[in-house]
């Protein structure tokens, strides 16, 4: 299997490097993580070098589909500042590619240019209070009056819902015939509470809770049009690829930032005269984090890969998702403890790095629920 990049994806890596070494310094993401900003600037000068174009088809005037891309992406942003990857990745792999694979072309005529320019950021509300991602159904009604639906119900663990435009969410379609349905949500319509929850990690990239009462979306919002039950399926699999595909990016460039970031240290710190590098305790954690690493970046980017190819692939994305929000989590701790008494230091990104690991292994399914989730789909 050759894993070299093409020569497009080479290009894209490049520039986000760029991107990167000019506009995300530690300092500045210091002060946005403590005051929990949101990055709308960072997120606006990302689409004005044609990044978040990335996940839409040319004929609607992005680069894409470059699903790849979207994940290097991601990751380079997570190794320093994964608040903005998170808010990146939802737009992007939840938003835009969501809306170039499933809707209709009045969907993607309509959406898709304020996800390539930046304007229209984009969400997922698949969780539900008391029910995780893999339950069957929803909770939250539709029901239609003539050319309008009416939704009732409340999302949990929404991403950036107070300052996203619109959500793509899971319905109950006419209830009582239990038909499912997927809806694109204006974020300001009447009828809609968003309340902001405060979190450990992840500042500046909030998650809510979404409470829709009464409120009246055209029928023509229907994602993808009319369908029926097997189609619908089809796709809340689709959904589940991008979603965890986010999550995945995020944990694969947390991974290696966290050992980027722990490497660094370790060879500038000295103890009874040497680098601290030098002590086989530290060796083994940082190769221990290199190797986990990596692992995790080819998972995801094998993954990516074959979501580009239009394959079925989501089992192997939440493959992607345990290995890499678990590489993120040892690779965040171990930095701790490289950094010693400086790991819990709040001047110092150890202690960060391990608050927004923490959140990739919670969110949106624990590593039991994925496996249990894998079980199934491998016949077990």
């Amino acid at each position: 299997m050759d894993f070299a990049l093409t020569e497009e994806q080479g290009f894209v890596k490049d520039t986000i490097q760029k991107f990167v070494a000019k506009e995300c310094e530690r300092e500045a993401i210091k002060k946005m993580d403590e005051e929990g900003i949101f990055p709308a600037a960072l997120f606006s000068n990302l689409a004005d070098i044609g990044l978040c174009a990335l996940t839409v088809p040319e004929a609607y005037g992005g680069g894409g589909p470059n699903t790849l891309g979207a994940v290097i992406v991601t990751a380079e942003l997570a190794a320093i500042y994964p608040a903005l990857a998170g808010a990146f990745a939802t737009v992007s792999l939840c938003g835009g590619k969501v809306i170039a694979d499933l809707g209709t072309e009045e969907q993607k005529n309509r959406y898709l240019p304020g996800v390539i320019d930046g304007s229209t950021l984009i969400t997922l509300g698949l969780m539900e209070p008391g029910q995780g991602y893999e339950e069957a159904g929803s909770q939250t009604t539709a029901r239609r009056e003539g050319e309008r639906i009416v939704l009732d119900g409340a999302k949990s663990f929404v991403r950036f819902a107070d300052h996203a435009a619109l959500m793509i969410t899971r319905t109950s379609l006419d209830s009582a015939g239990g038909v499912p349905a997927f809806m694109i949500v204006d974020l300001k319509s009447p009828g809609i509470n968003v309340r902001k929850l405060e979190q450990v990690g992840f500042h500046g990239m909030s998650l809510c809770e979404v409470s829709l009462n009464s409120v009246s979306v055209a029928a023509s919002e229907r994602l993808g049009g009319d369908a029926d039950a097997g189609a619908e399926q089809k796709h809340w699999e689709q959904l589940m690829v991008a979603e965890h595909l986010s999550v995945a990016a995020c944990g694969m460039g947390l991974a290696q930032g966290a050992y980027d970031y722990a490497l660094n240290y370790a060879k500038e710190r000295s103890q009874f005269g040497r680098p601290i590098i030098k002590f086989g305790a530290v060796a083994e954690m940082l190769v221990e984090m290199a190797q986990q690493a990596r692992v995790a970046a080819l998972l995801t980017c094998q993954a990516a890969s074959l979501a580009d190819q239009g394959k079925d692939c989501l089992a192997q994305v939440i493959q992607a998702r345990l290995s890499a929000t678990e590489a993120a989590h040892k690779a965040a701790l171990h930095c701790v403890q490289i950094f010693g008494g400086y790991g819990y230091a709040m001047e110092y990104d150890a202690q960060r790095y391990l608050r927004d690991a923490i959140v990739l292994l919670s969110g949106g399914g624990t590593r039991q629920v994925l496996s249990n989730t894998l079980a199934r789909l491998w016949g077990y």
